[in-house]
C-alpha cells in the first residue's frame, strides 16, 4: 500500500484521475485486507452502515499510530468510493486542503479520510454512516438525532 501513498508525496498535485484511481485502489485493498481479517466487505450502498461498528472494533485493539494512519487511508477511501459508486460522486484533489475530495452531483464536496480520522479520534459523533447519507441525499440519515452546539456568544 506504501507504493500508493507515494504517487501523493510528489512535488507536483496528482490529476483528478490519478486521485481516483488512486483512492479507487486503496479502497480495493482495504476491502481485500477486511476480508482478510474476517471482516469481508463489498461495495453494496449497505456496507456503509457497518464502518462505524468496524472503527470500534479497530480502536478496541488500541492500534499503533502506524496502523490508525493505513486505517484512516484505506477506510476513507472506501467510504468516498462508495460515495463515488452510489451517489455519482467523483474524485478530485483540493490542492488547498492537500487531499482527496469526493465532489457529489447535489454540490456537496466531502473529505472522507478526514471524517474517518474524526470518526477514531472522537467517537460516534462523527458517525461515517450519517456522513455518507447526507453526502448521497443532503438528508439526515433515519434515527439520527441532530446536536446543536451552544452558543458561543460570537
Amino acid at each position: 500500500m506504501r507504493w500508493l501513498l507515494d504517487r501523493f508525496r510528489r512535488r507536483a498535485d496528482p490529476s483528478d484521475a490519478e486521485t481516483a484511481k488512486v483512492m479507487r485502489e486503496l479502497a480495493e485493498a482495504f476491502v481485500k485486507g477486511s476480508a482478510e481479517e474476517g471482516q469481508a466487505l463489498g461495495w453494496d450502498s449497505t456496507e456503509a452502515s457497518r464502518l462505524d461498528d468496524l472503527c470500534d472494533a479497530f480502536l478496541a485493539t488500541d492500534p499503533p499510530a502506524a496502523y490508525r494512519h493505513s486505517m484512516i487511508m484505506g477506510m476513507g477511501a472506501y467510504v468516498g468510493e462508495l460515495m463515488v459508486r452510489h451517489g455519482g460522486g467523483r474524485w478530485a484533489y483540493d490542492a488547498n486542503e492537500r487531499a482527496a475530495v469526493v465532489e457529489m452531483p447535489n454540490g456537496l464536496r466531502g473529505f472522507p479520510h478526514n471524517k474517518v480520522a474524526k470518526r477514531l479520534d472522537h467517537g460516534r459523533e462523527h458517525d461515517l454512516f450519517t456522513f455518507y447519507w447526507y453526502g448521497l441525499t443532503r438528508d439526515v440519515a433515519p434515527g439520527t438525532t441532530i446536536r446543536t452546539m451552544p452558543d458561543s456568544g460570537r
